[in-house]
């Protein structure tokens, strides 16, 4: 039976990236995938009354894939879904947080530059509200142009019938704000996570930030985003090394990290090399002598006992979810967001910014991706200015296999959402292995090349 959804929500494609379900492991784009869930999708929905297909956040990888891979994925991606929708919404993740920053540099600086004008500040946060099942509205006084997002790059991804048929690329960031009926707030996540909050979380009283908005948090943290999730990964030889540390650590394995270790460890004792200097006085001598020693030695007590074992901590706190979740871990591949303690309260912040600070929207229901893991019955109590308030929260999961173990692998698996003009939110369902199907493979085969190609072969029968 199709349901009257006017908006569908889905989140973490990874397209270009190769554990992504949309590519093969050489990074080629799958188009037979793509139609088979967009097939899925217009089985269960009334295309008179679709009108948005919301994206949100990390819809390419460009901080683990090419550039070039990355946006010929998402163009046949676009292709595959173009009947879905009148306007396509974009809400960048961390993963493809630069689309956010180019969209901001093309239309406030580089585009007034070629005009003779002069450059703007960015506005980094765009977070426009619908309405009425179907009517967009813009915060200020911000024009758009129409149909949206025509003259930005980004357009050019679209068929090339685009214009005439009046679709619109939209890009909003961090939220979008769905008002009809039941308030929704729509964001990709990644700003509920320690990671990407490092500056305003360690230092609101020297920023001077008594009030947290979502265009300080976009302002103040988003050059150590784009840092980690852009430039390393777009770095040639550093970023295929980055990987291949990653993929071994994933793998439980040290032989790359150690020799990284070994390599840190030389150029510090290099830079920190002892020749004393002063020959008049013994006791100087003796002082600076033992002084320097310290300090050679230390170069390899910090690499090799704290900085080290710290950072694979961390890093598999962060990627296996068998490994105990530290304060400060990431919150990919982890189920217990909105029941933690310490995480509840930052999705809470996070939702309390939109319902008490300078956007006023009382959010009835929060939809967002980036843990990789979904869930559509989730409750969380936020303090708004009318008192406590019960709300919804709802996780998009992802479409990437990249821990191979059986449990992740039945957990970790993607929801489509569709929303009503009432502003219900409910799961489509998508088809998915068991976990006894992906753990028959795993028992029944070694090589790690072979079983990654069996799963996605797999995911995508079973799809």
């Amino acid at each position: 039976m199709s349901e009257e959804y006017f908006a569908i929500v889905v989140s973490d494609l990874h397209l270009g990236e190769e554990d992504s379900i949309f590519m093969d492991l050489e990074g080629q784009f799958q188009p037979k995938v793509a139609e088979k869930i967009k097939n899925l999708i217009a089985s269960k929905t009334d295309p008179q009354k679709l009108k948005y297909l919301i994206l949100a956040g990390d819809a390419m990888d460009l901080s683990l894939a090419s550039r070039p891979q990355a946006f010929k994925a998402f163009r046949g991606f676009l292709e595959k879904f173009y009947d879905l929708f009148e306007t396509l919404i974009y809400i960048p993740g961390n993963h493809d947080h630069h689309i956010w920053i180019a969209l901001q540099e093309e239309a406030l600086i580089f585009s007034r530059i070629r005009q003779g004008k002069p450059a703007k500040e960015y506005y980094h946060a765009l977070s426009p509200t619908i309405t009425d099942c179907g009517l967009i509205h813009f915060p200020g006084s911000r024009k758009v142009s129409t149909p949206y997002g025509l003259k930005t790059f980004l357009y050019k991804l679209l068929p090339e019938q685009a214009e005439d048929d009046g679709k619109g690329f939209l890009v909003a960031y961090p939220n979008i704000y769905l008002d009809s009926g039941q308030k929704v707030l729509i964001t990709h996540g990644h700003f509920l996570e320690e990671a990407w909050t490092i500056f305003t979380d360690a230092l609101p009283k020297s920023l001077g930030l008594s009030l947290l908005t979502y265009k300080l948090l976009e302002q103040i943290n988003s050059p150590f985003i784009e840092f980690g999730w852009y430039h390393i990964g777009q770095a040639g030889k550093l970023s295929k090394l980055v990987e291949d540390l990653w993929d071994e650590l994933h793998a439980g394995r040290y032989g790359k990290m150690d020799g990284v270790a070994d390599e840190i460890a030389e150029y510090l004792d290099r830079r920190l090399e002892f020749r004393p200097r002063n020959k008049k006085s013994f006791l100087a001598f003796l002082r600076e002598t033992l002084t320097g020693r310290l300090k050679e030695a230390g170069s390899d007590i910090l690499i090799y006992q704290v900085l080290i074992p710290a950072l694979k901590r961390l890093i598999m706190a962060q990627i296996s979810p068998e490994s105990p979740q530290t304060p400060g871990s990431s919150l990919r591949h982890s189920a217990d967001i909105i029941t933690d303690p310490r995480k509840k309260e930052r999705v809470r912040r996070y939702v309390e910014i939109a319902a008490n600070g300078h956007e006023r929207f009382p959010v009835d229901t929060l939809v967002f991706g980036h843990t990789h893991v979904p869930f559509e019955k989730g409750k969380l109590t936020i303090n708004t200015l009318q008192g406590a308030k019960e709300i919804k929260c709802c996780n998009t999961g992802g479409w990437v296999a990249d821990l191979l173990e059986a449990e992740h692998l039945s957990l970790s698996r993607p929801l489509i959402f569709g929303v009503k003009c009432d502003g219900t939110v409910e799961a489509i369902d998508i088809p998915w292995p068991s976990y006894s199907d992906f753990e028959k493979l795993i028992e029944e085969i070694t090589d790690e090349t072979k079983l990654k190609e069996k799963i996605k072969d797999l995911i995508w029968r079973k799809l």
